[in-house]
């Protein structure tokens, strides 16, 4: 073992006895970094006494190596909040924002370190809607229920955003009970929702103005009646094309979901299926979520439902083509399709159904 110069110098003043104990930071001759040596003189009943050398890391060092661990995992998770579209944060009991993506802070032209330390108060156009959220998130800390709402909130420019957002309160190591918020912009559908039932309110008016003058005009009032029974009679076949029966293999049909899954869109396909399994001797239904565009707690019971009513005549249901983005909304909303068959996409299940047949 080759030692530098200190190091040295420190082993031959224990060895002549001059010190009983040295501790010197110190690299070998190699040039390898500096540890920290230890020499410590033997004494022995005979002979030549003898020093005993001991190496190890300097102070500090697994110290050290434990931050830099520690902040390259706190970067890596930042990193990740930062590629989610969606706004992810979470606040304090005054509202204040003790973490923020990029998404969310983009919302204020912010940076996310930016963001940190402001309230909502401060940071949102209109009071109103600043003390509504802050006491949404006061609930969701008192009462440690998690919650899945629809807000609203004026950015400083004057736009309008809607957001669906998943709260769920969590306590951090001091014991403090914050709110941690998963917000999806969804105003395009929600404007989309309002011109919906703003046309529905002027047809109203419509019919009702209408219905006024059928009074004097009988025969403008069947005309009427006419087209609402056409427009009724389309409303059925769009729902119908909505989610077309499908026969696909023997005994096998598949049913492609489209659009969103309504109470009225659900009976109507209920009604339609069963009575198809019973007339046509049906043995296994495939439904096919691919384009399908919401997946909620409400829409997940109307398809169990089915599944359900589909075993109560002897059939097997399967359900294919869950995609990505409604998998996630699924699994952090806690829906729960354990108990029902689902395969990647619509031919597994027809191979499944038929080698089991």
């Amino acid at each position: 073992m080759l030692l530098t110069p200190p190091a040295e110098e420190a082993a031959r003043s224990v060895l002549v006895g001059a010190r009983a104990r040295v501790e010197i930071d110190a690299a070998e001759g190699d040039g390898s970094s500096p540890r920290r040596w230890t020499f410590l003189r033997l004494a022995k009943a005979e002979g030549e006494p003898l020093v005993f050398a001991h190496a190890r890391e300097p102070a500090g060092t697994a110290l050290r190596s434990h931050e830099d661990d520690l902040a390259e995992e706190v970067e890596l998770l930042r990193s990740f909040l930062d590629l989610a579209p969606a706004l992810l944060f979470i606040k304090d009991r005054r509202s204040r924002y003790v973490l923020a993506n990029s998404a969310l802070a983009d919302c204020y032209g912010m940076t996310p370190e930016q963001v940190v330390h402001w309230s909502q108060h401060e940071l949102t156009a209109r009071a109103e809607e600043a003390e509504g959220f802050a006491s949404m998130d006061r609930r969701v800390i008192d009462t440690r229920q998690e919650t899945v709402i629809e807000e609203k909130e004026t950015r400083p420019n004057g736009e309008v955003h809607w957001y669906q957002t998943f709260k769920k309160p969590i306590v951090r190591r001091s014991g403090e009970v914050q709110v941690a918020c998963f917000s999806l912009d969804i105003t395009e559908r929600k404007r989309a929702q309002e011109e919906l039932e703003s046309s529905a309110r002027e047809l109203q008016l419509m019919a009702a103005s209408a219905r006024r003058e059928a009074d004097e005009k009988s025969g403008l009032a069947a005309e009427l009646d006419r087209r609402l029974a056409v427009i009724q009679a389309q409303h059925q076949q769009i729902l119908a094309l909505s989610a077309p029966i499908l026969e696909v293999a023997d005994g096998i049909v598949g049913v492609p979901l489209i659009g969103a899954m309504d109470e009225e869109r659900t009976a109507m396909l209920t009604e339609r299926l069963l009575e198809r399994i019973a007339s046509r001797q049906v043995r296994s239904v495939v439904l096919d979520l691919s384009a399908l565009e919401v997946m909620d707690t409400r829409t997940a019971d109307r398809l169990v439902s089915i599944v359900r009513a589909i075993g109560l005549l002897g059939a097997r249901a399967a359900i294919t083509g869950i995609q990505p983005a409604v998998a996630q909304t699924m699994t952090s909303l806690g829906i729960d399709l354990s108990s029902i068959l689902t395969t990647r996409t619509p031919k597994d299940a027809i191979r499944l159904f038929s080698v089991s047949r």
